[in-house]
């Protein structure tokens, strides 16, 4: 999954941080302004599509243990040790996703389609906050 780590943080001010810490479900995300395009856990991956999502669809009829289209675009790709994860759908969907989710300006910074090259991004790896800390952001 360092793929799609790689491929996420390459986005303008994509953060990653860690969903359900300690359970069962506990998986990577990567959000964009703290809105989530990614979710990567250990044997899965999930992010929002609209514009592939009759591919999904015909994917998760083809492959149902492998891709799942849930509500709102939201679609499920299950990684298992005999098949590798498909790189090349995922880099466009992962694409796709943060261009639904980023802000437009952000977007804007981004080449036509395909991933981000040589724009300028801001990567942070979120941490845990203390009780007394408040989140502050620059405008």
């Amino acid at each position: 999954m360092q793929a799609l780590r790689r491929i996420a943080l390459g986005y303008p001010e994509t953060e990653e941080g860690i969903a359900c810490k300690g359970t069962a479900i506990e998986c990577a995300t990567f959000k964009v302004r703290n809105k989530t395009f990614l979710f990567v856990g250990a044997v899965e991956a999930r992010l929002k599509l609209r514009e592939s999502i009759d591919d999904a669809n015909k994917l998760a009829v083809r492959e149902p243990a492998r891709f799942q289209v849930g509500g709102q675009g939201w679609v499920n790709i299950v990684f298992d040790s005999n098949n590798s994860a498909p790189l090349d759908v995922l880099e466009r969907w992962i694409d796709e996703s943060y261009r639904l989710i980023a802000p437009k300006q952000l977007v804007a910074l981004l080449s036509e389609r395909g991933t981000p090259t040589a724009c300028s991004k801001t990567v942070k790896k979120k941490t845990a906050k203390t009780s007394g800390e408040k989140k502050t952001r620059s405008r």
